[in-house]
C-alpha cells in the first residue's frame, strides 16, 4: 500500500512539471510571455526558520524628467509678422535725460587703453536680465535664485544704477549676490550712464564697483548700457572714451561688458562700436530680432562684433506691441533657434531681456536647451 501510494504522487508531481514547463515556454495571444509568480529563492527575499517569507523592501519609482520637446534645426517662422501697422495716437514723450550737459570741452582726456587679462567665466552659459527687483518674483532674492538655478541659469543681469539716481542698489545686492554665489550663479550689475558727465557716471559706477556683502562678496562684472539719443543719451566717442576709461581702472580685475545695439547694417555704419572695443572686454548686443530670422540676427552679430571682442548675445524675452514692432512674443522655437545659433557659433553665452515679461512658452525652450560648454574664457590682454 505504501509503494502504491508512492508512486501515484510521483506521478501527479511529474505531470505538474510538465504543465508548468508548458506554462513557461507558451506566449499569450498577445505575443507576450505570461508573468511567472515570484517565488521566495526568485525574488531574493529572505526565508526565516519557519518556512515564511519576509517582503522585500519596496524601492520608490524614480522620476525622470520629461525629455525636451524637439525644435527644428534650421530657420524657424516668426508668428505676428509682418505687424500690423500701428494705430495713431499722441507723439512719445521726449525721453529723460540730465538737465545739464557738460561740454564736450570741458572732459578730461580719456584714460589710455591699458592692457588687460580678465577671465569672462562671469558671462559664460545662459543668463537672464532682471530690470525691477521687486516685480521680479516679488521681490524674493531667493525665490530668484530656486527658479534660475532651476533653468540652469549661470548669472543674472540686475539693474543697480543710472544717471538720474547714481548707485542705488545696495540693498538689494546684499540679499541677491550671497544666495546666487551659493548656488554657482553669478551677478553682473548693469547701469544706464546718460554720458551728460561722464565723470559723473564713473564715479557712481565705482561705486558699484566698490560695494562689499557682509561675507566679502562683490559684484562679478559690470556692463553699462550704451544706448543713443533715441534714449535720451548723448553719445559721442570722446564721452564714451572718457566714461569706459574711467571704469576699466575702477574694474582691473573684472570684467566690463558693454551692452550695444544689435549691428545691423544701418548702425555698423555709424555706431562707434570700434571706439568702444578698447575698453572693454566684451560686448552683449541686444539682439532683439523682431521679425528677422533669430539665427540670421544672431549671426550676423557675432560675425562682426567677434572680430573686436568676446560676445555675449542677449535675446528677445518681450513682444514688441509697446514700441510698435511685433505684438506677439517669441516662441520656443524661436529661443531655441537663438540659443542653438549663439552656442555653436562660439559666443560666450547668451540671455534674455527680460525676466518680468518673458513668456511661459519662452521660458521653458531657454530652460531646457542645455548649454553645454562652460568653460574658463579670458579677456583682451
Amino acid at each position: 500500500m505504501h509503494r502504491s501510494l508512492a508512486v501515484a504522487v510521483a506521478l501527479l508531481l511529474v505531470a505538474g512539471l510538465s504543465s508548468a514547463a508548458a506554462v513557461g515556454g507558451r506566449e499569450s495571444a498577445s505575443g507576450v510571455a505570461p508573468v511567472q509568480p515570484r517565488t521566495a529563492a526568485a525574488s531574493g527575499a529572505p526565508v526565516d526558520p519557519a518556512g515564511s517569507v519576509t517582503p522585500a523592501p519596496e524601492v520608490p519609482a524614480t522620476t525622470v524628467a520629461p525629455p525636451p520637446a524637439p525644435h527644428p534645426s534650421g530657420p524657424v517662422p516668426l508668428a505676428g509678422c509682418p505687424p500690423p501697422p500701428a494705430p495713431p495716437g499722441p507723439p512719445s514723450a521726449p525721453p529723460w535725460h540730465p538737465a545739464v550737459l557738460v561740454p564736450e570741452a570741458a572732459l578730461p582726456a580719456p584714460a589710455p587703453a591699458a592692457p588687460r587679462s580678465v577671465a569672462l567665466d562671469a558671462l559664460a552659459g545662459k543668463g537672464m536680465w532682471v530690470w525691477k527687483f521687486k516685480s521680479t518674483e516679488n521681490g524674493d532674492a531667493g525665490a530668484i535664485v530656486t527658479k534660475a538655478a532651476a533653468a540652469g541659469l549661470r548669472q543674472l543681469w540686475v539693474r543697480i544704477g543710472d544717471s538720474q539716481d547714481g548707485f542705488y542698489g545696495a540693498s538689494m545686492l546684499d540679499q541677491l549676490v550671497p544666495r546666487a554665489h551659493a548656488a554657482g550663479i553669478s551677478v553682473i550689475g548693469w547701469g544706464f550712464p546718460y554720458l551728460y558727465d561722464p565723470a559723473f557716471d564713473a564715479r557712481w559706477t565705482a561705486e558699484a564697483l566698490s560695494w562689499r556683502g557682509a561675507d566679502g562678496a562683490r559684484l562679478d562684472a559690470f556692463s553699462p548700457d550704451l544706448e543713443t539719443s533715441s534714449e535720451g543719451v548723448m553719445v559721442t566717442e570722446r564721452r564714451l572714451q572718457v566714461y569706459l576709461g574711467q571704469v576699466a581702472q575702477a574694474s582691473p580685475d573684472r570684467p566690463v561688458i558693454a551692452t550695444v545695439f544689435r549691428p545691423t547694417d544701418r548702425l555698423w555704419g555709424s555706431y562707434p562700436y570700434t571706439a568702444i572695443a578698447p575698453y572693454v572686454d566684451a560686448f552683449a548686443p541686444m539682439v532683439y530680432w523682431g521679425c528677422t530670422e533669430p539665427g540670421a540676427a544672431a549671426t550676423q552679430a557675432m560675425a562682426r562684433l567677434a572680430a573686436l571682442r568676446p560676445v555675449h548675445l542677449i535675446g528677445q524675452g518681450y513682444n514688441m506691441a509697446d514700441e510698435g514692432g511685433r505684438r506677439v512674443s517669441p516662441s520656443g522655437d524661436e529661443t531655441w533657434r537663438f540659443l542653438d545659433v549663439a552656442q555653436g557659433g562660439g559666443a560666450v553665452g547668451a540671455s534674455f531681456w527680460s525676466w518680468q515679461e518673458i513668456s511661459q512658452e519662452q521660458w521653458t525652450a531657454m530652460a531646457q536647451f542645455p548649454w553645454s560648454v562652460y568653460q574658463k574664457s579670458v579677456g583682451r590682454s
